[in-house]
């Protein structure tokens, strides 16, 4: 086997088992993250409300495009690629998708500073009903940004016998490189995550001191507590979001850039097994924020195995505990 074969190999094997791994669990973390935000405990938090929409993004993105990768590149199975119809619908969903969970992890993090503001017309904003008409409107927004996705989007043959999904149109790709993989996948997402969660940093210094007094006679409210742990929830997946995104930016613009060159077959190989890394890569966005919750906030372990719990229980003990709480 030669080196280029061997390179070709890793790639396959990568989406095969590094893919479908990421698939089961992104798939449980989407799914459970959406039951959990939905419980009355954190249903009225325009921070859980952001989240949800989020993860709601997130397991069709798992489910559209994430699937495709690990049959297409994995298991070589080519019919993802050659169906006009899978292939608008799978590259339209994907960017649609992506972009909405991007969104609303940039509205989570504005919404944790306006919790952290002392003027009362920026926590005015700090609701879930401002936030649920946030999220629809950015899905309207997207979903009307992306529509040429479904126009230019066709199997384009890339080799003897060998399809890709592609744009057709070189206007459009270009826009899609420069503006939606440069911009909306990564400059706006950095920058604004990383600006707002530096603002809200200094607003919980500030509230941090004010409370040092309260905290001493031992007097905390469960709110200060909750918001300290959103913030805790809300740095950590600015983190993930930035590592996971940077690889993805590289290649799109690097791929495009260098799209007219000769090529030896080696370096196409290497670039090939890096566009898998950098396309599996990016989906730690998608699959991470369930298990980084998990990690950074007791009450939200605390909701989500109460929700578990609540899964298994028979609708008769559900109602006798609705019941006994009533009473």
């Amino acid at each position: 086997m030669t080196t280029s074969e061997t390179l070709y190999f890793v790639s396959q094997q990568l989406n095969i088992y590094w893919g479908l791994t990421m698939f089961i669990l992104g798939i449980i973390g989407a799914i459970w993250n959406i039951l959990t935000f939905h419980h009355h405990t954190l249903r009225s938090s325009s921070y859980c409300t952001y989240l949800r929409f989020a993860s709601v993004a997130s397991l069709i993105q798992i489910l559209f495009s994430l699937s495709d990768r690990i049959i297409y590149a994995g298991f070589d199975i080519p019919w993802t690629a050659t169906n006009v119809a899978w292939c608008k619908i799978r590259y339209f969903s994907a960017h649609c998708t992506s972009l909405n969970a991007l969104s609303f992890l940039v509205f989570s993090a504005i919404d944790r500073f306006f919790s952290t503001c002392d003027e009362i017309k920026w926590r005015r904003l700090n609701c879930a009903s401002v936030a649920k008409r946030v999220c629809i409107f950015t899905i309207v927004f997207w979903t009307i940004l992306t529509i040429p996705t479904l126009v230019y989007a066709k199997p384009v043959q890339i080799k003897l016998n060998r399809y890709s999904c592609e744009n057709t149109s070189w206007i459009w790709s270009q826009i899609a490189v420069f503006f939606f993989s440069l911009c909306c996948y990564g400059i706006f997402p950095w920058f604004f995550m990383s600006l707002f969660g530096f603002l809200t940093w200094k607003n919980l210094r500030r509230i941090h001191h004010r409370r040092i007094c309260i905290a001493s006679s031992g007097i905390v409210t469960r709110k200060a507590r909750i918001d300290d742990q959103l913030a805790s929830m809300l740095f950590l997946q600015i983190f993930i979001c930035i590592l996971s995104s940077i690889p993805f930016c590289s290649q799109n613009i690097y791929s495009s850039v260098t799209r007219t060159m000769d090529k030896t077959e080696l370096r196409q190989a290497q670039e090939y097994l890096y566009l898998q890394i950098a396309r599996l890569a990016f989906y730690f966005n998608y699959i991470s924020t369930f298990y980084v919750n998990y990690l950074s906030s007791a009450i939200f372990r605390q909701v989500s195995r109460q929700v578990l719990r609540n899964l298994f229980k028979n609708k008769e003990n559900l109602s006798r505990q609705a019941t006994m709480v009533n009473h």
